[in-house]
């Protein structure tokens, strides 16, 4: 074979090809958005294609976190901060907020930096809403508004309400995580989704009133002696999921007296998860002369109880069983039951539990998670049922506390 015909390969030409700087903008903004806000600042040492990138990343992830270190190099909490707040100011101060589709902020404590963050939610929400008459820098009639709002331990006070309220009227998404309240009422005509997770409240008396109408997924993670007015939820016709969280002392009595209103308002789920909820024997003896008026779930598909009190015979899981006809799965968690009978041997044996008018038919699956043998009381008040939960299967898993 003659080798001067072989065919050679062409030359490297050794000049690196920057493929990713390549890319549009809109591109590099959805890649800039899965990273850090003190990464996403970085990017503008890259090269003059990303020096000011960053001032338009549509979604900001600010984090008092990304600013500790470890080892010999660890900072004090006060050095910390001071190069977090310098930071976080030159951000917000280059930044054209008007573009905002996302704004994340976490600070470590809540009671140390809490109110020193919170002027920069301020600051976000004034730029980042439109006002007739009032020109915005960066804002035109094509920007965009922000829909996710993601805050932990920031102090949030009435304007923040007002400003959620009233203004941000494209709103979709809001998640408060350790916050400090200094309202009582959350209203939004706009939002899809809310997460209150272990907030608390400047003021007192303190209450917790949730006005959204066209929530879909609603998480409350609420210990009630933060708020002992009570927490109120206002009929939501478009909710799906739901999921209750609630830690009582004496102080969730105004709770327990509006529980069954509560339930109420969460009527329309298809998925709900309650956790910590009281027996429903109490709110009968809280209020003896008012008639109660128990809700129907008719979307119902999955329910979760978890830690919560049917000590009172069953009472809350007989009221799903008989008002949920559409239930497929059931899930009861570590909940307190009735006392086993067995300390009555030689006694008159007790009545059976049993359920009446049950509804839910399309049961399919019980899953009994226990730490007591007092499991067995739940287990015959299903089996005593048996014929009209024809399609029901019972899973029993024991744990240790």
């Amino acid at each position: 074979m003659d080798l001067d015909t072989t065919r050679k390969r062409p030359r490297e030409s050794g000049v690196a090809v920057d493929r990713l700087s390549a890319l549009p903008d809109c591109l590099l903004h959805v890649i800039m958005s899965f990273m850090k806000a003190r990464q996403v600042v970085q990017t503008c040492m890259l090269s003059k294609r990303w020096e000011h990138l960053w001032c338009t990343v549509p979604c900001l992830d600010v984090d008092h976190r990304e600013f500790q270190s470890t080892g010999e190099a660890a900072q004090g909490d006060n050095e910390v901060w001071q190069n977090f707040e310098d930071f976080a100011d030159n951000l917000m101060l280059h930044h054209q907020i008007a573009h905002l589709d996302t704004f994340q902020l976490h600070v470590n404590d809540v009671y140390r930096w809490g109110q020193h963050a919170s002027r920069w939610i301020r600051r976000s929400i004034k730029y980042n809403t439109k006002v007739p008459g009032i020109p915005r820098p960066g804002l035109s009639c094509s920007s965009w508004s922000l829909k996710r709002l993601h805050l932990s331990n920031i102090c949030l006070d009435d304007l923040f309400a007002k400003h959620i309220s009233s203004m941000c009227c494209s709103l979709e998404d809001l998640n408060l995580k350790g916050c400090r309240f200094a309202f009582n009422e959350i209203t939004s005509h706009s939002l899809k989704s809310l997460v209150i997770d272990s907030c608390d409240s400047k003021l007192c008396p303190s209450k917790l009133v949730v006005t959204a109408p066209a929530i879909a997924s609603l998480c409350l993670i609420v210990k009630l002696w933060f708020f002992p007015g009570g927490l109120f939820v206002n009929e939501m016709p478009f909710l799906s999921k739901a999921s209750i969280l609630v830690s009582a002392t004496y102080d969730g009595k105004n709770f327990q007296h509006n529980q069954s209103k509560f339930l109420g308002s969460l009527c329309n789920v298809t998925t709900l998860e309650l956790s910590g909820f009281q027996t429903m024997h109490y709110i009968f003896q809280i209020i003896p002369e008012e008639p109660v008026e128990l809700p129907e779930f008719k979307n119902l598909k999955i329910l979760s109880l978890d830690k919560c009190d049917l000590s009172d015979n069953f009472q809350l899981l007989k009221h799903f069983l008989q008002n949920s006809p559409n239930l497929e799965k059931l899930t009861l968690r570590l909940c307190e039951l009735p006392k086993d009978s067995k300390k009555r041997k030689g006694k008159a044996k007790a009545k059976k539990t049993r359920l009446v008018d049950i509804r839910c038919e399309n049961l399919k699956l019980t899953e009994i998670i226990y730490d007591a043998d007092d499991v067995l009381q739940l287990v015959g008040l299903l089996l005593n049922d048996s014929a009209n939960l024809p399609k029901n299967n019972i899973k029993l898993s024991k744990v240790d506390r």
